[in-house]
């Protein structure tokens, strides 16, 4: 390269326009919270049923497989904002464990099973489920040009899904939950209607908002928006949700592991 120094000046500055940039600082901001990477993967989308790639894949390292979290992130690089449309009730009288994650019906029913009112067993992820009535139901990329928004949320939501699918497909079932993400690099606005008719905007470093689809199902689950500089912060939570949620799976884990040592005999 040294004898292309033009050239190699041309190739980063393309780089830098580019999206790349921006999956390879997630990527290195989910590996140093120790979770496996997989970039430029690929997925099935349940309605075409063609192979589609999504941006980064990151999962909690599980050598037995009996439990799967992860985290599907569709990069948008760009200079154009984003924003997520709040009201107060986004989130009222919808399934707080239908909206945390695209899961496995295994991992619904445990979890399901340790919450408040259905056992004494206590849920320690429940912090993380639980959430009041606002919150966003929405997103769209502000000023001129093709909103980007919902192809977006809708990679990540099909990705999450096919991930689950596939461990739904598998003999031993295990308990599985993947939690779709959007990864900016240009602002996030909070756009909100105050009490006076007049909208209000707040720029924040992270969100989240509820998509629903149909893909073919009916599915609705929290996506979170998560700007570059706050990936290590989001990251270190990630972290955190992935510990918990596997305690809380224990059992799913232990009954997994029978199933497969039984039909190894």
């Amino acid at each position: 390269m040294a004898d292309h120094p033009d050239l190699e000046t041309k190739v980063l500055k393309w780089m830098k326009s580019t999206g790349f940039p921006l999956e390879m600082a997630a990527a290195s901001a989910f590996r140093n919270a120790k979770f496996e990477v997989r970039q430029s993967s690929t997925y099935v989308d349940p309605e075409s049923g063609k192979g589609r790639e999504i941006d980064v894949v990151v999962v909690d390292p599980d050598w037995i497989g009996a439990v799967d979290i992860g985290f599907v992130l569709e990069c948008k690089s760009s200079t154009r904002p984003w924003v997520v449309l709040r009201s107060d009730d986004a989130f009222a009288n919808y399934n707080r464990f239908s909206a945390f994650a695209p899961m496995t019906e295994s991992a619904r029913a445990a979890l399901v099973g340790k919450a408040p009112g259905f056992d004494s067993v206590s849920l320690a992820s429940m912090k993380y489920i639980e959430r009041p009535s606002d919150g966003g139901y929405g997103l769209r990329q502000a000023l001129d040009g093709v909103d980007q928004a919902y192809a977006a949320a809708m990679g990540a939501v099909k990705a999450c899904v096919h991930l689950i699918h596939e461990c739904e497909s598998l003999s031993y079932k295990p308990a599985a939950i993947y939690f779709p993400v959007i990864v900016v690099d240009s602002p996030i606005y909070e756009c909100t209607l105050l009490a006076n008719g007049e909208l209000a905007l707040e720029e924040v470093s992270h969100s989240e908002f509820l998509f629903v689809a149909h893909i073919p199902g009916r599915i609705g689950c929290w996506v979170r928006v998560v700007g570059k500089a706050d990936l290590p912060r989001y990251a270190a939570w990630a972290r955190e949700l992935a510990n918990t949620l596997r305690a809380d799976l224990k059992d799913q884990e232990e009954r997994v592991l029978g199933t497969l040592q039984e039909g190894a005999k």
